[in-house]
């Protein structure tokens, strides 16, 4: 039965091309058109070492550039763990032979969404999500089979994940929730809230959960997974078949290694269900066998294996002529604010009172709202971190937004000068005539990774 079911959609599909010859341009009238997604974690690698130029990132992004020649110029390819540095590497290949155009707002963080396409560019917008790490963007898309919706995603991993609390998630999460599977949902969300009526709605990204975990179950129960469309085995840890993570992420020896195998399967291409469109092969893990291979020994991108779909849509002219630009208003990008200076000396000190290295705890949290409730949690954390806590600083990358008693910033945390918390988004409040970092900036900060939350910090 299921493979009758295929063939009727194959049938369709053909009479449906076949029906747009004889209709003398009939707006009802279809064809058939092929959109190619391509979802690549392209690893910023950040932790590799100083002397690798982040585990030679400007080789590992020109060999991405000839994969994507070599499969024939994908129409949409959704990056995730890019960032300005990454933006700068691509547009010295761009737009090449595939003609590729690059969709990036410039936005702080290291660890962010790019999109590449063969399509027309018509509207682009990133979201937060739940947590200060992470994002989803929003990338509308014209090609030849109308209107592509994407959001694009890297959610939480096990070194920022935890479970959900009312501070942190929105009433549109579950309680249950951890983080990942919260940002999930806000993603999912994203896509029903942007996609057209005439569109092809795709949430692809490296998710950070299995197919068997709470997060690709919460997500099935709108979208499909086009690895399952395609009946394609499930991931073979033994073998690295259909796996797409795995490679270590902080050298390059794996990424020089053809050999080396992926254990788990993370990366995803999702689908919002439609009639009008069949997934069809090449589907699954994208140039699995690595390469092309040059002088430079890489034979992997990066620790990520990328993922594919192929959609044949049957598509119309009102299909087409659907795709148009949309109003769009970013969210993590808003304008300098303007602030007294002695407002902004002021938050300043608070942020560097609170987080720069202190052998008198009290004196650190006498910068933290409700510091006296959170004093334990606050020691427990510093012992955890150990030597680390004598090397960190906190720097002001911009003020955002302020009112008579509130101010909202993006900050950057460092060690040893080094930046390993980037773009986060926090408020300092005036409390009784002193400015304060704020309980959620500082706890959504401190509970990265956590198994239990403060009570003072839910």
């Amino acid at each position: 039965m299921r493979r009758i079911g295929v063939l009727l959609a194959v049938v369709g599909l053909v009479a449906g091309a076949c029906s747009s010859g004889s209709s003398g341009g009939d707006a009802a009238a279809t064809t058939s058109a092929t959109i190619r997604v391509v979802n690549q974690n392209l690893l910023h690698g950040t932790a590799c070492p100083a002397d690798s130029n982040r585990c030679d990132l400007p080789g590992r992004v020109a060999l991405f550039l000839r994969q994507l020649t070599r499969a024939k110029c994908p129409t949409v390819v959704a990056i995730e763990e890019g960032n300005a540095t990454t933006a700068r590497q691509l547009r010295r290949h761009l737009p090449g032979p595939c003609h590729y155009q690059m969709v990036y707002d410039g936005d702080a963080g290291q660890d962010r969404e790019i999109v590449l396409t063969t399509g027309r560019v018509l509207a682009s917008e990133r979201h937060r999500l739940a947590g200060p790490l992470r994002t989803a963007y929003w990338v509308r898309i014209g090609t030849a089979a109308g209107t592509v919706d994407l959001v694009a995603t890297h959610l939480a991993s096990s070194s920022d994940d935890r479970p959900c609390d009312a501070s942190t998630c929105p009433a549109s999460c579950e309680p249950a929730d951890t983080l990942n599977t919260c940002q999930g949902r806000q993603a999912a969300a994203l896509l029903r809230k942007v996609r057209g009526p005439h569109s092809v709605a795709v949430l692809a990204g490296d998710l950070n959960a299995r197919p068997d975990e709470p997060t690709i179950a919460a997500l099935k129960s709108e979208l499909a997974d086009t690895h399952d469309l395609i009946r394609a085995p499930e991931c073979d840890p033994a073998t690295g078949v259909e796996c797409t993570s795995g490679r270590i992420d902080d050298a390059l020896t794996d990424m020089k290694d053809a050999r080396s195998r992926q254990t788990e399967r993370i990366d995803y291409i999702l689908l919002t269900p439609s009639e009008r469109c069949l997934v069809v092969r090449p589907t699954g893990v994208f140039a699995a066998a690595g390469g092309p291979t040059r002088a430079d020994g890489l034979v992997f991108p990066a620790d990520h294996s990328g993922v594919e779909a192929t959609l044949r849509c049957r598509t119309s002219a009102a299909d087409r002529a659907a795709a148009r630009p949309a109003r769009t208003t970013t969210t993590t990008r808003p304008a300098e604010a303007v602030i007294a200076p002695a407002v902004r000396r002021d938050v300043l000190a608070a942020f560097d009172g609170l987080f720069a290295p202190n052998p008198n705890a009290d004196a650190q949290l006498s910068h933290l709202e409700r510091g006296a409730e959170l004093r334990d949690s606050f020691l427990a954390r510093r012992a955890q971190v150990g030597a680390l806590a004598d090397s960190t600083a906190v720097r002001i990358d911009s003020f955002d937004r302020a009112t008579a008693d509130t101010v909202d910033v993006t900050f950057s945390i460092l060690v040893s000068g080094a930046v390993v918390l980037d773009a986060l988004p926090g408020q300092a409040k005036l409390v009784d005539g002193t400015w304060l970092v704020s309980t959620k900036t500082y706890c959504q900060v401190a509970t990265l990774g956590v198994d239990t939350i403060p009570e003072a910090c839910r």
